[in-house]
């Protein structure tokens, strides 16, 4: 039985099989469901809450919040995080090799899922808003129950394909004087 090569120079392995080179990320290299798997197994907070809060949930929240025409970008505005892991702020600053990575990855995930970025005012905004609301219902608050991966992922990848949908019907569907 001989043994798959794992390490390719700068490249992780994805739950479906790909090959992501992190120094030159590909659009062919990125999927949705890498996307949903990674972040639903990601904690928020670093993991420092009581219950784990899967970053997956907190990019569904603010898809759930976010005007209209910024829905796919707050859903996706952590997706680099599902391949390069999610990095506390402060920690990250000091980091300005990875926040290169950071910002080369999700330009290439921006361009493939056709979402803005860097991200418009208002996605930003909220993600620093949110910030503050989560520690205080779902970090703080010890009877709060947090999604499971598993929901997390479902939710995620549901929450994906009817922004999508949405989207390409209003695309092809526009009233003439919208």
């Amino acid at each position: 039985m001989s043994k798959e090569n794992l390490f390719f120079k700068d490249c992780i392995r994805t739950y479906t099989g790909k090959y992501l080179n992190v120094r030159d990320p590909q659009p062919d290299q990125i999927d949705i469901i890498d996307i949903a798997v990674g972040l639903s197994r990601m904690p928020r907070f670093a993991g420092h809450s009581v219950h784990f809060l899967p970053v997956a949930q907190h990019c569904i929240l603010m898809s759930n919040i976010v005007s209209p025409e910024n829905k796919l970008a707050a859903l996706l505005h952590d997706a680099s995080e599902a391949y390069l892991g999610d990095i506390a702020k402060p920690i990250k600053a000091l980091m300005p090799d990875y926040q290169a990575l950071e910002d080369r990855l999700m330009t290439v995930i921006a361009a493939k899922f056709g979402f803005q970025y860097p991200l418009h005012p208002e996605a930003k905004a909220l993600d620093a808003e949110m910030l503050y609301r989560e520690w205080e219902t779902k970090v703080l608050d010890h009877h709060h129950k947090s999604m499971t991966e598993l929901q997390a992922k479902r939710r995620f990848l549901e929450r994906y394909h009817w922004i999508t949908t949405k989207k390409k019907l209003l695309k092809y569907h526009r009233l003439p004087w919208k």
